[in-house]
């Protein structure tokens, strides 16, 4: 289907192309080394296709070309921002919302031809199926961008991903084959498969996993996608809670009782549980996730991955170890292990056995009064904000939230330490689930590390003298052992200083030798190891 200028003609001197002629040329001349540029013009392309005044059949044209090449450039441009910590920085959010807004653009194209279905174009609903599931497409990986930022999915996304597979449905195409082979492992698909694909994704809870976790269950959902079977019909008693999505809702799957009676679709997720715990039991008996077509990782993430995913989607997140109470507790926050360190010793950091300065009797003048300050204090190593304990538990789990408005940048599994101001008591714990709501407000899931924290100075015993910071003693945290877990007292180090058997000079109230055993877990500002006398 050659790509037309409409008859009714109107101004495309914005439009670099007109047809597919010459909309591959223009693409072979994009700057791909470039990707700021690329990306600048691309959209810029994409906006214009949009508003130009094509017969609906060659925008469809023209969009199916330029496919490969926008995934191709977003997937470069959007790493850019992930992983962050958040609120994002400017600079990172102009980039994360770019890209948000190419992906709109393309569904906006697409969904765009839907209404030239019942108008101008009625002969594009032969193409019914492909053009609805490319507007789902998009929609989906917008959304997608948002739980890579740990930012809450829009309400408006969920609106439109729901009305565009109403027409679907009403267009009697939601389960019609269609071929789609940009950015996915399998190439078939059908509506009803994206937008379960987009349910699923959303329910995997995206605000407890990776990035990279979060790219691994996109490619598992490209074959999955097709074992959930939706349905207007409530399903049989089952053992898997019953799961459901409203589609005049702006959100996504929830409860089945908490659905209203009618324009509700039920998930029958037999299959899909029946799949994900032959994988589980395929790896314990010694096959490997690659052999098992997931990918290259090893068993242990892989399983565990695939035993988050089935409480998740088989048994509606009911893995939770111990029920939580709502609480609403003001603590202060200190930031990383500097900050950690220098409110558990009263002091600026000194190597051991320097002497304490006129600064640092100010500084520690000055922590006294933190307590009953919420703003960010001057000094770096010092920092501190007020946050709020919304629910806990038992186990130590608990919910926080920060307003909007404090100062530092938060990420998944950083290490935090927490001190109710009037107490004396100083926690640490780490960031588990992380989530910034519509309103801005971040909202924290943190797991306590049992016992109290112990200050101390660290520096490799084996330290080259030709590197002067590896030689160079720096904070420490040392852990109880927590008996109950039956986890070995551990030492909470910098990043990037593990290394198994390394020998360390540690300084608490005397000095001592320590080697590294196994590393527990790490985050992006410490990691945490067992030891033993070295």
């Amino acid at each position: 289907m050659p790509a037309e200028v409409d008859a009714a003609g109107g101004d495309q001197a914005a439009l670099r192309f007109s047809d597919a002629a010459g909309c591959k040329a223009w693409l072979e001349r994009l700057p791909l080394s470039d990707v700021v540029e690329c990306h600048a013009e691309l959209s810029e392309q994409v906006r214009q296709l949009a508003q130009a005044t094509l017969k609906p059949a060659a925008r469809l044209e023209l969009l199916e070309l330029l496919r490969e090449t926008v995934a191709a450039v977003q997937s470069g441009y959007a790493q850019v921002c992930w992983s962050r910590p958040v609120p994002l920085e400017a600079g990172d959010r102009a980039i994360w919302e770019s890209v948000v807004g190419l992906w709109r653009t393309m569904a906006s194209g697409y969904d765009s031809l839907i209404v030239d279905m019942a108008g101008a174009a009625p002969e594009l609903a032969a193409q019914a199926d492909l053009i609805s599931q490319r507007a789902l497409r998009y929609t989906a990986l917008a959304m997608g961008e948002y739980s890579r930022v740990y930012h809450a999915v829009s309400a408006e996304l969920w609106k439109q991903l729901h009305r565009v597979y109403v027409f679907a449905e009403n267009a009697g195409v939601a389960t019609k084959a269609v071929h789609d082979a940009v950015g996915r492992v399998e190439r078939s698909t059908s509506c009803a498969a994206t937008y379960v694909h987009a349910l699923l994704a959303h329910l995997a809870q995206p605000d407890a996993l990776s990035v990279r976790q979060m790219e691994i269950v996109d490619r598992w959902l490209d074959r999955w996608e097709k074992l959930v079977v939706l349905s207007p019909e409530t399903l049989m008693q089952s053992t898997i809670p019953a799961l459901a999505v409203d589609l005049a809702s702006s959100r996504g799957v929830g409860f089945a009782r908490d659905m209203p009676a009618a324009g509700v679709r039920y998930l029958n997720l037999e299959s899909l549980s029946k799949t994900l715990r032959q994988a589980a039991a395929s790896l314990k008996e010694g096959q490997t996730p690659a052999q098992l077509g997931l990918g290259e990782m090893s068993s242990k993430a892989c399983e565990m991955l695939l035993l988050l995913l089935h409480v998740q989607w088989c048994a509606a997140g009911t893995g939770r170890m111990d029920e939580r109470s709502p609480a609403e507790i003001k603590v202060m926050i200190f930031p990383g292990l500097h900050s950690i360190h220098y409110h558990l010793t009263g002091r600026p950091f000194r190597k051991p056995g320097g002497e304490i300065t006129a600064r640092e009797r100010r500084d520690a003048q000055m922590l006294e009064s933190v307590s009953e300050r919420s703003d960010l204090v001057s000094q770096s190593s010092a920092a501190v904000e007020t946050w709020v304990i919304v629910n806990k538990s038992i186990s130590g789990f608990l919910g926080m939230c920060r307003e909007r408005q404090a100062a530092t940048g938060v990420s998944r599994y950083q290490l935090l330490g927490l001190q109710v101001p009037a107490g004396k008591n100083l926690h640490v714990g780490i960031v588990q689930r992380l989530i910034v709501d519509e309103e801005g407000a971040i909202w924290a899931g943190l797991r306590l590390v049992p016992g109290a924290p112990r200050a101390a100075a660290a520096r490799r015993a084996d330290a080259d003298t030709a590197d002067p910071r590896a030689a160079k003693y720096d904070r420490a945290l040392l852990m109880p052992e927590d008996a109950a877990r039956k986890v070995p007292a551990s030492v909470l180090l910098p990043p990037g200083w593990f290394a198994a058997g390394r020998v360390l000079d540690l300084h608490t109230d005397t000095a001592q030798k320590i080697r590294l055993q196994a590393l527990l877990e790490r985050g992006p500002n410490f990691a945490r190891a067992t030891y033993s006398a070295g």
